[in-house]
């Protein structure tokens, strides 16, 4: 059984955990604001699909800025009826008219997106001719009510029903509510019916039912229930295109003869339900909807959509918005986290949960066109993407923190540069420090008489004080060596050894330059602070540097439990035989024929002549005295290595 740490789970996971408990915490605080950005999302999912064609049986009469003009202008026409038009608002007995000519052309049942609340300004004449009208087509008419908002000290609701001549004209139950929801950014989203369901179930007055309940019941229409998942959710209006989409007929044509013996012909209102009201922009019925946006649609034809959407059995379905939502919300985002924490790459994770709310948000438009429901899935595809963001961040995070710790293990023998670009590619570590050849030059530096040195302090009792002096010396010359691309392979004791060359290589004669500049900054460091020792009145230190140039084996050498970063091979026992010969002459910085042959001209450097070195026969040994001025030859003669006389 394996057993799990909760402070190691917390530690590593704890992005998630916040994270989650942030979507958790945010929507039982705001879940408003989220139904808000679910609603924006409908209405984009809607334009995205594009238009549709909305089914047979809808049409709309619309009092339109054609028909104004042309009532405006009808004082020249012989028709004694089109002259009572010139001013608006129209005379109720022209509705007269136009009921008789939509029965006559074979409509089921219509419906005034208008109020008839007051009396005629024409007079009582007016409404009753209307009444009359009415009279004939009792049960086939609706009119409209509204639900007023009064504003001020006191606010409340009042209900405005048509006409009591009128009503009772129409018959019972023939009053249908015109009122819809606006939300928060001004758009009409739910269906008009819906609202007026909900003000009904508020108790405060007798509400009427919505005006396209009302006329489905007049026509005798078929409606297609809603899928039974949705049946308690909000449908909203889905709109079939911009204004116009759904077959309108200017009131024009029906009232002026002509027009009208045309439709009749083409028997465009045969079996229609029609919705009678105004699209014109002066008489301000327009509204924020799917498609229209800031130019807005008229409200007739948002009933006319309902209408149209509850005959194919179509919306936009949304649940309602729960606060109880959010510890399941918070569970699945924490899940999701859980998922991507399998890849360490930041790349990985973000593709891996952008694929997921990929898929969700496809699966949301597949149901929305095929059902109208899946606009949760839609919210839930955001939130996939952003955890997906906030993994990628964390995983970003931890591979800098992870690079920054190797890159710090690394410095520790490896020259800031290296370590920095070694810890850049992490996935090339193995390569870089694996087993490899290459030509180095292997740096050596040790004291001298520093085993006497040792011995005097511990008999003197202070061998605190020289291990800080070692720490001191050690600090500037392994700052150097860094500075000018060395690794420290190891310490020992007093001597530092170190190689110019691995793992990453300028070039044979490129780290020989660099080796012998930092012998030369080094002896001017280690000078200066053993000026610092004197004014302290401790005793200075002399040191032995050694190069030897030549081929290595270098990589990571030990086993699991303990590895080096270290170089073997000839070069090496070189540079340690090199040594004791320095000691042995008094030379202060020795190196091999191979250092001696790729410097530059601008180095003194002279033989010291052949030595037996253990292990390797007879080698040419040189001394490194300085460098040449600038603008003088490195070489003199014909550029051969300078030799002391015999």
């Amino acid at each position: 059984m394996i057993k799990v740490n909760p402070r190691r789970w917390l530690r590593r996971h704890v992005v998630f955990v916040v994270w989650a408990s942030a979507c958790t915490l945010g929507f039982g605080l705001f879940s408003n604001a989220y139904d808000q950005w679910q609603l924006m999302a409908a209405t984009r999912t809607q334009e995205l699909r594009g238009p549709r064609r909305p089914p047979g049986g809808v049409v709309i009469v619309a009092i339109d800025d054609y028909s104004l003009t042309q009532g405006a202008n009808a004082d020249l026409s012989k028709d004694p009826d089109l002259r009572r038009l010139v001013s608006w608002p129209w005379p109720r007995a022209i509705y007269e008219r136009l009921l008789d000519r939509l029965f006559a052309a074979g409509v089921r049942a219509v419906a005034f997106d208008l109020m008839f609340s007051g009396p005629s300004s024409h007079g009582p004449e007016d409404d009753a001719a209307f009444a009359q009208a009415l009279g004939r087509y009792r049960g086939k008419v609706v009119l409209g009510a509204q639900v007023l908002e009064s504003r001020g000290q006191v606010g409340g609701l009042t209900l405005s029903t048509p006409l009591d001549l009128l009503d009772a004209a129409a018959g019972p139950e023939s009053s249908g509510l015109l009122n819809a929801l606006q939300d928060p950014d001004g758009y009409i989203r739910l269906r008009p019916t819906t609202y007026a369901r909900k003000l009904q179930q508020s108790d405060l007055f007798d509400v009427p039912e919505g005006l396209a309940d009302r006329l489905i019941e007049k026509g005798d229409l078929r409606e297609v229930p809603p899928p039974r998942l949705s049946a308690d959710w909000r449908p909203l209006v889905d709109p079939y295109g911009p204004a116009r989409t759904i077959p309108t007929i200017p009131v024009w044509d029906l009232l002026e003869t002509s027009s009208y013996q045309g439709l009749l012909e083409r028997g465009d209102l045969k079996n229609q339900v029609v919705l009678i009201g105004p699209t014109a922009s002066v008489l301000q019925d327009i509204h924020r909807t799917a498609f229209a946006g800031a130019e807005g649609m008229p409200g007739v034809e948002i009933h006319a959509a309902e209408i149209a959407n509850r005959l194919e059995g179509r919306a936009l379905f949304v649940p309602y918005t729960s606060p109880l939502w959010a510890p399941l919300l918070g569970i699945a985002v924490l899940l999701l986290g859980l998922l991507s924490v399998r890849w360490e790459r930041p790349q990985v994770r973000l593709g891996a949960l952008a694929l997921i709310a990929g898929g969700m948000a496809l699966l949301a438009l597949i149901l929305l066109s095929a059902t109208g429901m899946g606009i949760v899935l839609l919210g839930l595809s955001g939130i996939t993407l952003a955890t997906g963001l906030v993994s990628a961040g964390d995983a970003t995070v931890r591979l800098q923190l992870n690079r920054l710790r190797l890159r710090r293990m690394l410095e520790r023998y490896l020259s800031p540069a290296v370590a920095a670009q070694i810890a850049s590619q992490p996935e090339e570590a193995d390569q870089l420090l694996g087993g490899r050849m290459s030509d180095v030059v292997v740096f050596l530096i040790d004291v001298r008489g520093f085993t006497q040195a040792t011995a005097r302090m511990n008999r003197e009792g202070l061998a605190t004080e020289l291990v800080a002096q070692l720490n001191e010396y050690f600090a500037v010359v392994v700052s150097v060596l860094q500075r000018h691309g060395a690794t420290i392979d190891k310490y020992m004791g007093d001597a530092i050894l170190a190689v110019f060359g691995v793992p990453l290589t300028r070039g044979l004669a490129d780290e020989v330059q660099a080796a012998l500049e930092a012998v030369m900054d080094i002896k001017a460091e280690v000078a200066e602070l053993n000026q610092r020792w004197i004014e302290t009145g401790r005793t200075p230190w002399q040191q032995v540097i050694v190069l030897s140039a030549g081929p290595v084996i270098s990589g990571n050498i030990g086993c699991l439990s303990r590895m080096d970063y270290t170089i073997i091979g000839d070069t090496v026992n070189m540079a340690s035989r090199l040594e004791a010969v320095a000691k042995s002459v008094d030379g202060e910085v020795v190196v091999n024929d191979a250092v001696a042959r790729q410097a530059r001209p601008e180095w003194i450097i002279h033989s010291l002549g052949p030595f037996e070195i253990r292990g390797q026969g007879t080698q040419e040994v040189f001394a490194v005295s300085g460098r040449r001025d600038e603008g003088v030859s490195g070489r003199e003669d014909d550029g051969a290595l300078v030799t002391p006389s015999a």
